[in-house]
């Protein structure tokens, strides 16, 4: 398992849990984030507007 934050423009925060390998646009989804994602999570068509703190890069 790992733990997700989401923080939502209007400041809310939501913890949750995925699998690793899990996209983070399902585990989103699976939480009733507003998440669009057209590309079906191959980070190509910026319909999430998912920002990650710079911290969790390689």
């Amino acid at each position: 398992m790992i733990k997700v934050t989401f923080i939502n423009a209007d400041g809310d925060v939501q913890e949750v849990n995925g699998v690793e390998g899990q996209s983070l646009l399902d585990v989103a989804q699976a939480a009733g984030q507003p998440l669009e994602g057209t590309c079906e999570s191959q980070m190509a068509c910026s319909t999430c507007h998912v920002v990650i703190n710079k911290d969790w890069f390689d």
